[in-house]
């Protein structure tokens, strides 16, 4: 066995690791492209043709009966208009979606160590390994960058009869986002970063005695990226759709970017096929110094198993274990306040398989990408001894995430430094249930039913709560029920007349500390089940009282359901200590919006949108919000404009004054400025915008751009004139009819004549 860190191969590792919260890791918004869903029972191929009939182009066909529906590519519509066809009753922009980008730890191994990385003995896995769970019987697809099946510890072949047994590669070798997709038979890893997923939950090399997750386990890989980090959701859903009808047990996925909505088009898919049975794991991502509420896209949907990362290591000096969360692990919960992450797992230097010269060379990394895979193995091995959907039905996805969720063990408080504080629990926001515990995910006979205890803010507060417990052992068992409350933390940095134009905001992980923030639980009195016997326990709770609203204080914990049998299983719970809408009543950061031209001028009102270096004159628009929004828009109005007398949502151009939607290039804020020549201007999207995450961050911290070069959504060029712009973000749990809800800009501008009626424009999309 060759052990090694290949710098070269890991130019993205490098890059990750020098990533701060600074960046801008904001998904892109494929240009001109949608995701649509058609109505059931609509006939999916005279859709797409009558789509195409009318110069839309159609670049994927979906035909699951878990989602009919295409991906579009067209220059004249937007959301709203494709909406409004018949037959269509979903629409999405197809974002691009990233590698969650390994954080580098450690740059060299021991090639006689690999004891020295065993984290097996931490999750209860080596327990059942001993007994002969490994994974048999189950089929587990990865969506990845393939994987590099001719490593020896991966089975040295592809096909039947081989550990990696299957699968496909969706986009072909040398990929690019928005190129065109030449899909094959043969899913190679052209990176690593798959092969590394493959190994932890696979692996096995007999010469060391190292081993994944599963190692009996039938791997299938469904490649969705080339050699770059970047696909796209429309591929992702081609992908788990195509996994799903191979019959997979448990699909997984350490793909994301910021997020924290539960409606992308990627997390309802994955979620509508875990409804299904199968379990789907989903990295939380490695945006952990971002702090509280900034989860990522695709393990935001409603069934997914969105996996946290921790340390898991042995002490040198004592012998015993280190357990603590990883300090990149992003925290959640989902900007609805839906509970997130769920469950936590090694994800910390963790060693596992790379492709190479001699198909034998392992690296370390480390992050959620890392994690994601050792619980979908742990998934496995449970399906191996119990079995799967084909067995237990479509709630079985529903029911092993919970049993996932509820085995898990809490984790110290880690600061800021690294080293952990025992004083304090970290809450659920970061790690979910837990780290896992794959002897108790396997042999507990004890179960909860339930979803998920969000609790909401104080305005929505949901106080009752409730688990149906069963007993399914052989013996009567008596149930009692505690309550273990985990560290709060006051999210808001404050207003600082040193830097008012960058707060107040939420604090990032180095500015959070942990506090004595809880919510008041009644819990059930003790009761007995017998052989086979269910109850539901009801849980009551108060909201935390004595706090300081206004620092926007978050809480959470779980509750334990102990049995005089010596298992004890929990439910996680999270919450806001505050009214979260009337909170964010000023969404915005400091003084943002702005309006700002390519020239000096600071709110100027007059464009002409030249494109041309030396003479650009057009709008950008810069916004940073403090919470995640559902819909950015800008809109664009003739000049008498009256939001009171002509709100309406959604506005329908030539209706009350509408004009239409404003378009942004969908570089902006990717790169510096646009350059004509060597940047594509018809490059854009149309407003709205879906789905936004937050970007208030701390100093220096990105913010998000928008350049309008004056195309409107359906294609059509702003004409010299007088209008109204209105751009504006909508408040959490708002009404979008109601005006009241949206808070923005909105100006008087004018369009003037291009310098000389000139259509400059040197790559002729004018």
């Amino acid at each position: 066995m060759r052990c090694l860190w290949i710098l070269s191969a890991l130019a993205w590792v490098a890059k990750a690791a020098a990533q701060d919260i600074t960046d801008d890791d904001s998904p892109k918004i494929e240009a001109h492209r949608f995701i649509i869903e058609f109505a059931s029972g609509t006939h999916a191929k005279t859709k797409r043709d009558e789509l195409s009939s009318t110069g839309i182009r159609v670049l994927e066909a979906f035909d699951s009966p878990l989602f009919s529906g295409a991906s579009l590519e067209t220059n004249n519509h937007t959301l709203e208009s494709l909406l409004i066809l018949p037959d269509i009753v979903a629409v999405w922009p197809n974002m691009q979606a990233y590698l969650i980008a390994p954080v580098k730890r450690q740059v060299a191994v021991d090639p006689t160590a690999t004891a020295a990385h065993a984290v097996h003995w931490a999750t209860g896995v080596d327990e059942l390994h001993q007994q002969g769970v490994r994974g048999q019987g189950v089929k587990v697809g990865i969506v990845d960058t393939g994987v590099w099946y001719k490593h020896t510890a991966l089975g040295a072949g592809f096909g039947p009869g081989f550990k990696v047994a299957g699968g496909w590669d969706l986009v072909g070798d040398g990929w690019v986002v928005g190129a065109e997709k030449k899909p094959d038979a043969d899913p190679a890893d052209e990176q690593g970063h798959g092969t590394h997923v493959a190994g932890i939950l696979a692996g096995e090399d007999v010469s060391s005695g190292w081993v994944g997750v599963a190692p009996d386990a039938s791997l299938y890989s469904y490649k969705v990226f080339g050699p770059g980090d970047g696909t796209d959701q429309a591929t992702i859903i081609d992908a788990f759709l195509r996994a799903y009808e191979d019959g997979m047990d448990v699909i997984t996925a350490s793909i994301g970017g910021r997020g924290g909505f539960a409606s992308n088009a990627w997390a309802v898919v994955a979620s509508r096929i875990a409804a299904e049975g199968v379990v789907v794991t989903i990295g939380a991502g490695n945006s952990g110094n971002g702090g509280a509420y900034y989860a990522s896209t695709g393990s935001s949907g409603e069934h997914v198993l969105s996996v946290a990362s921790a340390e898991v290591k042995r002490d040198e000096v004592t012998g015993g274990g280190i357990l603590r969360p990883s300090y990149f692990t992003s925290w959640g919960g989902l900007y609805d306040l839906s509970v997130k992450p769920d469950v936590a797992a090694p994800g910390t230097d963790v060693f596992s398989t790379w492709p190479g010269g001699d198909d034998n060379e392992f690296v370390l990394l480390s992050g959620t990408s890392m994690a994601t895979p050792y619980v979908a193995g742990v998934a496995a091995l449970y399906i191996s001894k119990h079995g799967g959907r084909s067995v237990h039905g479509k709630g079985f996805a529903r029911d092993l995430s919970m049993r996932i969720i509820s085995t898990g063990a809490s984790l110290p408080w880690l600061l800021y430094s690294g080293d952990a504080d025992e004083a304090y629990r970290a809450p659920s926001q970061q790690v979910g249930g837990g780290l896992v515990d794959a002897a108790k995910v396997v042999g507990y006979r004890t179960s909860l039913e339930l979803t998920r205890f969000g609790l909401n803010d104080t305005a929505n507060f949901r106080a009752n709560q409730g688990a149906l417990v069963r007993n399914g052992g052989n013996e009567t068992v008596r149930y009692s029920f505690e309550v273990e409350r985990w560290a709060g933390v006051e999210m808001l940095k404050a207003f600082d007349g040193r830097d008012p134009g960058e707060t107040p905001r939420i604090k990032y992980r180095a500015e959070i500390v942990p506090s004595n923030i809880s919510a008041r639980v009644t819990v059930p009195e003790e009761f007995v089940l017998g052989p086979g016997e269910e109850r539901r326990a009801e849980f009551i709770f108060e909201a935390p009282e004595g706090v300081n609203q206004t620092a926007l204080p978050a809480y959470g914990g779980r509750l334990l359901v102990k049995s005089n049998n010596g298992e004890t299983v929990s439910v996680p719970y999270q919450g806001l200590a505050f009214n979260l809408q009337e909170q964010m009543e000023s969404p915005f950061h400091g003084t943002y919006p702005w309006l700002r031209s390519t020239s000096a001028y600071s709110n100027k009102t007059t464009f002409n949108f030249e494109l041309a270096s030396g003479i650009q004159d057009f709008p950008m628009m810069f916004m940073k919000v403090k919470w995640g929004t559902r819909e950015v828009r800008w809109d664009i109005y003739g000049s008498d404009f009256d939001e009171a007398r002509d709100w309406e949502y959604p506005p329908v151009s030539g209706q009350r004054g509408y004009i239409g939607a404003a378009t942004s290039w969908a570089s902006a804020g990717k790169t510096s400025s646009f350059n004509p020549a060597r940047h594509n201007a018809s490059d854009t999207f149309s407003f709205p915008e879906t789905d936004v995450a937050r970007n208030a961050l701390t100093t220096g911290g990105f913010t998000t751009a928008y350049y309008w070069f004056g195309k409107l959504g359906d294609g059509s060029v702003m004409a010299p004139g007088n209008y109204t712009m209105r751009f504006a973000v909508l408040l959490p749990f708002a009404d979008p009819q109601l005006s009241e809800s949206w808070k923005g800009l909105t100006t008087k501008f004018t369009v003037l004549p291009k310098i000389g009626n000139s259509t400059i424009n040197r790559r002729g999309f004018w």
